[in-house]
């Protein structure tokens, strides 16, 4: 029998529900496999495991593996797919193929595309047509951060390790060149004009690699000619280079009209690197950790999960980037620990890390009051708070009740800013978790421009991917009104980004609250887009301006929370909030509880200020902070005042 490598990938939705359980899920099929195969584990991950196995051929190689997977798990989990490669002991081609079938993950296109190559290669190679894969270009679709400068690197590795070039050329090679097509003027990006002229003027020094371009400039469909024209100029260079282009992810639709233009020049593959999951994520994590021989608990998932979470809450997340900073601060609050430990005379682990050894990890405290305790809390909510309650005994009884059709429970919130719409939505989370309805409970906030994307095809992508990371949660758009404003690039992406809202709240309705949060009337003439959207939002939560008592009542929480204070101040303050114009209040612009919190820092810092000044540490803070805080423009500017008509 033959030695292959073979290759067992998982969905990423099961690989997350068995993130706990690590290597005892693949050991389980291992046991199954018949022992005249020889399987042998050479790599266990989350999404995916490696082997080594004996068999006929590759077919037979397969049927063992799926045999076993059936006695193993039947129905209950299927495998995404199973790659079998040869391999050979001490050969160079199986050594890199092993290390791209276990090192690389959540780009399951590009190891399919080298599994391919390699048996491609390998008869091309017998008949002497090698020029064919010199002359083959690839297009990238994935969004920055996920990993395309890796294997572009990847990719003229493996192309030099295969000899696709003859033995001569190969001093020449650097592996890879990687260029941003723009406008000279933007930044970091290059000319059409200067990449051609650099390829030209060092051709004799940078030939026979891989260039990789990120073509996204040309996204927008009126620089399509701009594109046809840069790609039959490079045409000429093709006998010299290989040329991996590089574009956002994007839908189906978008993807073809690019690939066609490609195509309609040189031979182009297609390489899809769809936004990474969190099980994927959670793969660099473990494999960083593991790279400083640091092997994580299974109970420091949770926490990791939550860590990812919390980044990605603000809407800015960038990939591999944002999990290699986690992985790092990781080893690096280990180690705080261990040094810890040490001075106190204690032994501390050194090859593991628990959640105890990541204490304050997340950077915040978890919540200690119930979702309701929080709520009740809340200055002027009680209106809001009796809303609540409503719902979610509603939610509580139709899912009780199978006769009962469960309600959507997407919600609007109207009001100004400042009035608790984000705070509310954060905690109505955290509530409809407490009470079963949803699985997580965590909050994500958006503001409606971030749905937006610069090109067409990829707004309904990265909507779509920031729903996917909030199910089970809160998804939280701000301004969402200004999804039906503007254009980008002369297109509406707003209806597009839209048009996938509707979708997946539909389709996640029982797994996700999406809260759309604006003034009352942007928000009604944006619920007239889309004729599914006001359906699918029957909740509507109005939140009113605050009062001046109320804001007062804000302010003195805030100051009473974290400071001592004279009874000065207090009635200091009370006198400014009471004299705020009322015309003011009302106003469209009045920030509400953000006038007051900005305030608070400002009298503070006064106070701060004054303290240090005198050599204290401990801050009381007194009418005077408060006199100097609120004189300032931006304060003073807003009491109200009398004012004096007509001429002398």
């Amino acid at each position: 029998m033959k030695k292959f490598l073979a290759r067992i990938a998982l969905e990423y939705s099961d690989a997350q529900e068995k993130l706990p359980e690590l290597g005892a899920f693949w050991n389980r099929l291992i046991t199954e496999i018949p022992a005249e195969n020889s399987a042998q584990a050479d790599k266990l991950r989350f999404t995916f495991m490696t082997l080594f196995i004996s068999a006929e051929n590759r077919e037979d190689c397969v049927r063992v593996i799926n045999e076993a997977w059936e006695k193993t798990y039947g129905s209950e989990i299927t495998a995404s797919e199973i790659l079998v490669t040869d391999y050979t002991d001490g050969d160079k081609i199986s050594e890199l193929m092993e290390v791209i079938y276990t090192a690389y993950y959540g780009v399951d296109d590009y190891i399919r595309l080298i599994t391919e190559l390699t048996d491609v290669i390998n008869i091309l190679t017998k008949k002497d047509a090698l020029d064919i894969v010199r002359r083959q270009s690839y297009l990238f679709a994935v969004d920055g951060g996920c990993g395309f400068t890796t294997l572009l690197r990847s990719i003229g590795d493996y192309l030099h390790q295969l000899n696709v070039y003859t033995p001569d050329q190969y001093d020449k090679r650097i592996y890879y060149l990687e260029y941003k097509l723009g406008k000279e003027t933007e930044g970091n990006k290059t000319s059409a004009d200067d990449i051609l002229s650099h390829l030209f003027d060092k051709r004799d020094e940078l030939c026979y690699n891989v260039v990789g371009m990120d073509i996204s400039y040309y996204l927008d469909g009126r620089k399509y000619d701009e594109l046809r024209d840069f790609l039959n100029r490079l045409e000429e260079y093709g006998d010299n280079y290989i040329f991996a282009f590089r574009i956002p992810f994007l839908e189906k639709k978008a993807l073809d009209e690019i690939v066609d233009i490609l195509s309609d020049q040189m031979m182009i593959k297609v390489v899809q690197v769809p936004p990474l999951s969190d099980s994927a994520l959670m793969e660099n994590f473990w494999n960083l950790l593991t790279s400083k021989d640091i092997t994580p608990k299974p109970e420091v998932f949770e926490l990791i999960s939550e860590k990812i979470h919390r980044e990605k809450m603000d809407g800015r997340f960038y990939g591999f980037k944002t999990i290699n900073k986690i992985a790092r601060e990781a080893v690096l609050q280990k180690a705080l620990d261990s040094a810890a430990k040490s001075s106190l005379g204690e032994e501390p682990s050194t090859d593991s890390v628990t959640p105890e050894e990541l204490d304050g990890f997340l950077g915040a405290e978890k919540q200690k009051l119930t979702g309701f305790e929080a709520l009740g809390e809340l200055i002027g909510m009680e209106e809001i708070s009796k809303r609540v309650k409503e719902i979610v005994a509603q939610v509580k009884v139709s899912i009780a009740n199978e006769k009962l059709e469960r309600p959507c429970i997407h919600m609007r919130f109207t009001g100004s800013p400042g009035t608790g719409k984000t705070t509310v939505a954060r905690i109505i989370g955290q509530i409809l978790r407490e009470e079963g309805v949803l699985r997580k409970g965590g909050f994500f906030e958006y503001e409606a421009r971030e749905l937006v994307a610069e090109y067409e095809g990829q707004t309904a992508v990265k909507t779509a991917s920031i729903c996917r990371d909030a199910y089970g949660s809160v998804l939280f758009i701000d301004e969402a009104y200004a999804l039906n404003e503007g254009k980008t690039n002369g297109a509406d992406f707003g209806k597009e980004a839209i048009a996938t809202l509707v979708s997946e709240m539909e389709n996640h309705r029982d797994d996700m609250l999406v809260v759309m949060a604006g003034y009352q009337d942007e928000m009604d003439a944006l619920m007239k887009v889309n004729p599914g959207l006001r359906s699918r939002m029957p909740y509507i939560l109005e939140f009113p301006n605050y009062t001046k008592e109320q804001l007062f009542d804000i302010f003195m929480l805030m100051v009473s929370k974290h400071f001592s204070y004279d009874n000065q101040l207090k009635t200091q303050a009370h006198d400014y909030f009471m004299s705020l114009s009322d015309s003011y209040l009302e106003s469209k612009e009045f920030p509400n509880a953000r006038f007051v919190r900005n305030l608070y820092e400002r009298t503070w810092s006064k106070g701060a200020l004054r303290c240090s000044l005198a050599g204290k540490t401990n801050i009381t803070l007194t009418k005077e902070d408060f006199v100097s805080a609120s004189s300032e423009k931006e304060f003073n500017e807003k009491i109200e005042t009398k004012k004096k008509v007509g001429f002398k």
